[in-house]
Parts: C-alpha cells; sequence; structure tokens
C-alpha cells in the first residue's frame, strides 16, 4: 500500500512539476521577446537564472520518473513472486 501511496503522490508532483516547468517557459519567452528595452546584463542575468531554474525543476522530474519506475518494477516483481 506504501508504495502505491507513494506512486500516487509521485504523480500529483510530476503533474505540479510539468505545469511549473510550462509556465516558467512561458514566462521566459515572454521576457525573451521584451528583452531589447532592458538592461543587456541584467537581461543576461535573468535569462541565466531562469534557465537554471528550468533545468532544475526538469533534472526533479527525472528524479521522480526513475523512482516511479522503480517502484512499478518492484510492484510487478513482488506480485508475481507473491503468485508463484
Amino acid at each position: 500500500m506504501a508504495a502505491t501511496n507513494r506512486l500516487s503522490a509521485i504523480a500529483a508532483e510530476m503533474g505540479q512539476l510539468k505545469n511549473e516547468i510550462q509556465e516558467r517557459r512561458r514566462v521566459l519567452n515572454l521576457f525573451l521577446r521584451n528583452v531589447r528595452a532592458r538592461d543587456p546584463a541584467e537581461a543576461e542575468e535573468r535569462i541565466g537564472a531562469a534557465r537554471e531554474n528550468i533545468r532544475d525543476l526538469e533534472r526533479r522530474l527525472q528524479v521522480l520518473r526513475e523512482e516511479q519506475q522503480a517502484l512499478i518494477v518492484r510492484a510487478v516483481t513482488l506480485g508475481d513472486r507473491e503468485n508463484h
């Protein structure tokens, strides 16, 4: 049952991360369209920070995918053992 709860929590967090990544990309794209009006150094700093933040979210999403896969494999393996 703990694995089922964790899989559910992972799915919820993955959904939240995907939404956050999509929103941050949207904001970054809007910023990039208006960057000409800003100080180039400030713009580069903000763009770099936004991209790094998106990469961090993507890394967290990958960690969750790997944990999700491991839990599924474990559940299937244990299920097979219980059926034999």
